[in-house]
């Protein structure tokens, strides 16, 4: 996310947050847009990681000038993503779904890591998450497993798939 994003992206976030996903992971009205930018550039260098946190990347997209969707990039696993988060989360704004953003946003994921030296990727997604599910198996994600549900936020559980990053071109 850049500094001129600030209103697209927090109109995002706001309009997701009625569908309990955050748009900008992380961030607070409380925090100044330019300190969000920064520490999201930062993580992707590996620099002000809070403790229990790894290093990560957010990337925007953007069609005709319009936020359509965004994609975070987490470059090692810790306990919590290794279940229940993986190495890539997306989300697409609604009125661009089904138009093949979020496989778009998935695959630069896959190529970002690949570039990073990661082989393999672990995606998950709610497993009545229809289009989700769908997006990763476009995309190579072969499941691994169902994990239950952990709260009332998570549905029916989650799903986890493994995708070779290697297969993205």
């Amino acid at each position: 996310m850049e500094i001129g994003d600030e209103q697209q992206a927090i109109d995002a976030h706001h309009l997701m947050l009625g569908e309990d996903f955050e748009f900008l992971p992380t961030w607070t009205s409380a925090e100044a847009w330019e300190d969000y930018a920064y520490r999201m550039k930062a993580g992707r260098r590996g620099e002000h990681i809070p403790e229990g946190w790894v290093r990560s990347a957010l990337f925007a997209a953007f069609d005709d000038g319009e936020l359509v969707g965004r994609v975070s990039v987490r470059y090692e696993l810790n306990e919590g993503l290794l279940h229940y988060g993986g190495h890539i989360g997306y989300g697409v704004v609604p009125e661009y779904r089904r138009r093949g953003v979020a496989q778009q946003l998935c695959r630069f994921g896959l190529q970002e890591l690949r570039e990073s030296g990661i082989e393999r990727a672990l995606v998950t997604c709610a497993s009545d998450n229809i289009g989700s599910r769908s997006t990763i198996e476009k995309c190579g994600g072969l499941l691994d497993a169902k994990l239950p549900e952990i709260e009332a936020s998570h549905g029916a559980g989650t799903l986890r798939f493994w995708i070779p990053t290697q297969s993205i071109r």
